[in-house]
């Protein structure tokens, strides 16, 4: 009889404990690494939760007050999210740099595992800072998506100190530092990039929008494997800047720059490309894309470049749109269409 209450007891036991498993279990599936990289520790699809379908993740926006569902059917159309789902291959991954946990995003064209030729990359560097404009699923089919529609493999970084997805990663925002320590973000993706089985690393490109131009230009010192870089709406004297936007400096460096209050010269040459322009690999093309309406960043900041980068005969062109804004709106259309005769060309 005894041994019948033991192994009752233990019945019971391994039931009650599978239960407690099953109701504290949070997060998402994890997946099978997609890169021999040790920096890699954890990656789980973006198609998870409510954004494993169109009709789930309209469900959720619904919810919200505000929501306008004419205006996310406009921007973002059925048929492209659907088809996306099922020819990209979208991972949300998780990764160490400099001893800090960081989130990434990787997208890859399915037809990748059924081909023999290898995918060239393009690194995606985005704006804003730890507090906003970070990576989250609607910004990874406007800036991402169309890139590896076009057969590329895209990997981004969030940046240290900043999480929007399930990933266990608690945000510190004071973990940014605006172009300081947190380049090297960018720069410990390549080990992940060249353990990816189907990516060519020997054809990598880099793109930045907004403050991620500050941040491309930054890497690209390092990174003398870069076959182009396309910028958009990119700051490359931050000096002049704050003459345009004299928030930036209450709002933004003040905050996330150590040592501003004393330092405040030498980290804003540190982090303008016109300071140090020959540290740029000399043969690296640039493309620079700017509206002449942006409020954010003025667009003599991308012809100052532009001027400086022929002076010295490096590869560079310099497209500005008449009327557009910040998200090059509405010339979206034109400037993607730019960044992919430019991919096409050098990569």
């Amino acid at each position: 009889m005894k041994p019948f209450l033991i192994l009752l007891s233990s019945l019971l036991l391994a039931t009650t404990t599978q239960a407690e498993s099953a109701k504290t279990k949070t997060g998402p599936e994890l997946l099978p690494a997609f890169s021999s990289a040790s920096s890699l520790k954890q990656n789980f699809s973006c198609y998870g939760g409510p954004f494993s379908s169109y009709d789930s993740w309209l469900a959720m926006l619904s919810k919200k007050p505000k929501f306008n569902a004419d205006a996310f059917v406009k921007r973002f159309a059925r048929a492209d999210i659907e088809r996306r789902q099922q020819q990209i291959d979208c991972r949300i991954f998780v990764y160490e740099s400099d001893g800090h946990l960081v989130e990434g995003v990787m997208l890859q064209p399915r037809t990748a595992t059924t081909v023999t030729e290898k995918l060239p990359v393009v690194i995606y560097n985005r704006g804003g800072n730890a507090k906003f404009g970070y990576w989250m699923y609607p910004a990874i089919h406007i800036a991402l998506m169309p890139l590896a529609e076009q057969g590329y493999i895209v990997v981004a970084s969030q940046y240290r100190g900043a999480s929007s997805f399930p990933s266990g990663i608690t945000a510190q925002p004071l973990l940014d530092q605006f172009g300081g320590n947190d380049v090297n973000d960018i720069k410990n993706l390549l080990p992940i990039i060249q353990g990816m089985p189907d990516t060519d690393s020997g054809r990598i490109a880099m793109k930045g929008a907004s403050r991620g131009g500050m941040m491309s230009y930054l890497a690209a010192r390092d990174m003398p494997q870069l076959k182009a870089l396309i910028v958009e709406a990119g700051v490359a004297e931050l000096e002049s800047h704050l003459v345009h936007r004299p928030d930036m400096e209450k709002n933004v460096y003040s905050l996330y720059m150590p040592n501003y209050t004393t330092e405040k010269k030498q980290l804003l040459k540190a982090r303008s490309v016109l300071d140090w322009l020959d540290k740029l690999p000399p043969q690296l093309p640039i493309l620079l894309l700017h509206g002449d309406k942006d409020v954010r960043v003025e667009v003599t900041q991308s012809q100052m470049l532009a001027k400086a980068l022929a002076e010295k005969g490096h590869p560079h062109k310099l497209v500005v749109y008449p009327g557009a804004d910040h998200g090059m709106q509405p010339n979206r259309a034109e400037a993607d269409a730019e960044t992919a005769a430019w991919l096409k060309k050098y990569l």
